[in-house]
């Protein structure tokens, strides 16, 4: 808001400086070629040099012909003294070439200076004496401090006349009778066959203000204004319409900007549908015009949205004045919000997700434990059977001695299976420990060879184990690796290490049976689902039973993946 209230006052401050230049009866923007002494100045409402961009532009003999594109209707030439603009109020110009070199000021002398101007290729006076030139009087306003002062100021006066659009003017001087030094070149262009000319801007005071109370307002300042607008009109008569230079600004407008563009009105065609506009978001072409009168009123901006105003004449519609804003985000939309939301969601879906694992790996592992007791109940009978089985065939062979040894030692065991079936794990040293209390049992009733090989560097009270899962294996090898057989029976375990996986290996050298078929044995079935049940819940950690079996004997090799990463 604080950029369009300086534009409206920059313009007030103008239109001072106008109702001043209107007292004069010359056109009002002047364009000087100069010296020290002499001043050739050239007259009109609106007068564009197509040689240069930036003014005061130095130069230096010899002179390059100057071409002007002018606007206005009324073209003057003329000629003052230096001295005679200083002692009365000063000049103010829009643009000037200047040579401050004195082995140049000859050509500046005005009493043997002469002129000579053609209309469209074709001569409109001779070589004529600047010193014949009639006397004439200008007079410039000062309003410095606020204070308006007349000055009149002499010189003589070469050329003045209407111009037509697309007539042609040309104005040249020389010394004497020597070859011209300066040559001025005109071509007169239609204001109306550039863009709409934008006069000022009326900007909302109140940012609470609706778009009816804006409308309002405008109307009033226009009234307060009054023959102000007018005046406007009559100065900017001849401007050419094209860059927006009054909202020219990089800064970003508020979303509750309301503001009003008021444009040179036309008098030859109907006031109230003269002009045409549209306001783009962005870039859509798609946009349809809409008729509107000299003052267009924007409102309604949506924030962090970019737009493109563009207006144009009814009649004329290949000129067209556009203007492109954007409007600032709201704080909601701005970069830092969005990144820090963006943060804060992502951490939320993280922690959204790791909740939701860790709850789902929860419900798994309990799931795991209720199958995995649920299993216990069928291994357990499972492992009483076998063991009464045992019993029984040390008291059928009259072996009592030794089946009140293994009922003795089958109470420890039978302990350590129930408390051991309460837990999720147990240290592989209890593991081996209870299966060899098995195996021990099992050797009184027949013996055999046992072997429990450990790899160095295994520490098998720091390694956790699912509590009875080589007991089926051990108990297949023992209750039936002796049928058919002559040859005693010889059970080996094997723990080693391989990276972070452990490697478990039972063998013995029984009859073997069919690998295939091994799902249709009760504990080995029950050890299956148990592994199944643990890779199911487990993520990283892994169990792999791979079973070979033979003439030779059964080998099951167990593989634990990741086992010994923590």
């Amino acid at each position: 808001m604080q950029l369009f209230r300086r534009l409206y006052i920059a313009v007030l401050l103008v239109s001072v400086t106008v109702v001043a230049a209107f007292g004069q009866k010359t056109p009002r923007a002047h364009n000087f070629v100069y010296n020290d002494s002499t001043v050739i100045q050239i007259a009109n409402n609106y007068t564009l040099n197509l040689d240069v961009n930036y003014q005061p532009y130095d130069i230096r003999l010899p002179f390059n012909d100057q071409h002007y594109r002018v606007y206005g209707k009324r073209l003057a030439i003329s000629v003052f003294r230096m001295k005679e603009l200083l002692d009365n109020g000063g000049y103010s110009i829009g643009g000037s070439f200047r040579d401050t070199l004195p082995e140049d000021a000859h050509v500046f002398e005005t009493a043997t200076m002469y002129y000579q101007a053609s209309r469209n290729g074709k001569d409109e006076t001779g070589w004529m004496p600047v010193a014949n030139a009639g006397w004439y009087t200008d007079t410039f306003i000062s309003n410095l401090n606020r204070n308006i002062e007349f000055w009149p100021q002499r010189g003589r006066k070469l050329f003045d006349s209407e111009l037509e659009n697309g007539d042609s003017i040309s104005v040249r001087f020389r010394q004497r009778e020597d070859a011209p030094f300066l040559t001025l070149h005109f071509r007169k262009e239609d204001a109306l066959e550039t863009p709409p000319f934008l006069m000022l801007v009326i900007d909302n005071q109140r940012s609470n203000a609706t778009l009816t109370e804006f409308i309002h307002e405008v109307y009033q300042k226009q009234l307060a204004l009054g023959g102000k607008l007018s005046e406007f009109s009559r100065f900017y008569e001849d401007w050419p319409g094209g860059r927006d230079k009054l909202m020219t600004g990089q800064k970003k407008i508020p979303s509750d900007a309301k503001f009003a563009l008021v444009f040179r009105p036309r008098n030859d065609i109907p006031h109230d549908s003269a002009f045409e506009y549209r306001l783009m978001e962005s870039g859509d072409n798609n946009t349809a015009w809409r008729k509107t009168g000299n003052v267009v009123i924007v409102a309604g901006l949506k924030p962090g949205t970019n737009y493109q105003l563009e207006v144009r004449y009814a009649d004329r519609r290949q000129h067209v004045f556009r203007k492109q804003f954007a409007v600032a985000r709201n704080w909601y939309q701005a970069p830092w919000f969005i990144i820090s939301m963006a943060v804060v969601l992502t951490l939320l879906a993280v922690m959204t997700f790791l909740w939701t694992r860790n709850r789902r790996r929860k419900r798994l592992q309990e799931a795991q434990r209720v199958k995995v007791k649920a299993l216990y109940t069928q291994l357990n009978p499972h492992f009483l059977f076998n063991a009464l089985g045992s019993i029984q065939g040390l008291l059928n062979e009259g072996e009592v001695e030794k089946a009140n040894h293994y009922l003795s030692g089958f109470g420890g065991l039978l302990r350590n299976t129930l408390q051991n079936g309460e837990r999720d794990s147990i240290s592989l040293d209890q593991e081996l420990k209870h299966l060899q209390s098995y195996i021990r049992l099992e050797q009184l009733r027949q013996p055999f060879d046992f072997t429990l090989e450990v790899a160095p560097g295994v520490n098998l009270a720091a390694i956790d184990m699912l509590p009875l899962l080589f007991q089926p294996i051990v108990e297949n090898a023992v209750k039936h690796g002796f049928r058919g057989k002559g040859e005693p029976l010889a059970l080996r375990i094997s723990v080693r290490a391989e990276g972070a996986d452990l490697l478990v290996e039972i063998a013995d050298n029984g009859k073997g049976f069919d690998a295939s078929r091994s799902a249709e044995g009760k504990g080995l079935r029950l050890t299956a689902d148990r592994i199944a049940l643990f890779n199911q819940a487990e993520r990283r950690k892994k169990v792999r039973l791979q079973l070979e079996s033979g003439q030779s004997g059964t080998t099951a090799y167990f593989t634990f993946k990741n086992w010994l990463d923590d």
